[in-house]
């Protein structure tokens, strides 16, 4: 079967920290729906027992936010470090992504789009989200078969839901 797009991508140790300012950016310290739900939740404990006098009570939920709020700092920065060890040490690699109607391989792993978990279109690359934390890049130059522009509006078709655009790149 012949792939609708392909790309060849030649990661070096510039991409690598393109992707890891990308990812400290865009996932290290973004608060979720259930963060700002449990600090209200936390707000109206700490009030509901000031009004009532419960000193002790207060003091317990004054102290569970402040250690989730610093769990909620502490985290993700580790996660950002973790991420940057990982990519310090990788070499220039070659990677080889063939597009096919329902999924793409890269070498001889295969991905199907719906499992996709977010894609991101910058200036220079677009960002493939396997999961929260692992993603394939792809150079908009890189393209063999098919254009940039072509596979924007494919994989907005194929991942509506999951598409961002035209992110500014950080470095």
């Amino acid at each position: 079967m012949e792939p609708l797009f392909k790309n060849i991508t030649i990661y070096n140790s510039k991409i690598y920290d393109q992707f890891i300012e990308f990812h400290g950016k865009h996932f290290s310290f973004s608060y979720n729906a259930y963060n700002l739900i449990m600090f209200i939740l936390l707000l109206y404990c700490i009030i509901l027992n000031i009004i009532e006098k419960n000193l002790i009570f207060v003091l317990l939920f004054v102290a569970l936010s402040v250690f989730l709020f610093l769990l909620r700092i502490y985290c993700p920065t580790k996660r950002h470090e973790e991420t940057k060890s990982e990519y310090e040490d990788n070499k220039e690699n070659i990677f080889d992504f063939s597009f096919y109607k329902n999924y793409f391989t890269v070498g001889e792993k295969t991905v199907y789009y719906f499992k996709l978990y977010r894609l991101f279109e910058t200036d220079e690359y677009f960002y493939l989200y396997i999961d929260d934390e692992n993603a394939v890049l792809l150079s908009k130059t890189g393209f063999k078969i098919g254009s940039s522009e072509e596979f924007a509006k494919f994989m907005k078709k194929k991942c509506f839901l999951k598409y961002r655009k035209k992110v500014k790149n950080l470095a």
